[in-house]
């Protein structure tokens, strides 16, 4: 891939207008990290390689038991699945991150969570530029 499309791609400009309700509504769509669609192979191909790459697929009896329990609480406290560029983070990071943003408010989560969204949108975008220049 050129540094020309990877710099159109990085350059791209998202909108950021959208109300923190709208935000809510964006990410009420996503399915929880390592949850009952990753387990049952519901996921897309791209969200399991994601959560493959972070180290999701190899949790412990323990760590799916913590990380199932932290999911329940951030959605029964921000009514939204905890988002996370899986691909920018590892499964410990990922816990610690959960852990921490719980503490944080619903305006900020929304923010915060759309802005994991645009990461993992824009990993996926320069993978679609790479594979079709490879054609």
């Amino acid at each position: 891939m050129s540094l020309k499309t990877i710099s159109a791609v990085n350059s791209m400009s998202y909108e950021d207008f959208i109300s923190t309700f709208g935000k809510e509504g964006i990410l009420r769509l996503l399915p929880d990290l390592a949850g009952r669609l990753a387990m049952s192979g519901g996921l897309s191909k791209e969200s399991t390689k994601e959560q493959q790459s972070a180290g999701l697929n190899t949790l412990t009896e323990q760590e799916k038991q913590n990380m199932h329990h932290l999911n329940q609480q951030y959605k029964q406290k921000f009514g939204f699945p905890f988002v996370i560029c899986a691909r920018e983070n590892k499964k410990e990071a990922i816990l610690t991150g959960l852990e921490n943003r719980l503490k944080n408010s619903g305006e900020t989560e929304a923010v915060t969570g759309v802005e994991e969204v645009k990461k993992i949108c824009r990993l996926r975008l320069l993978d679609i530029v790479d594979s079709s220049s490879k054609l």
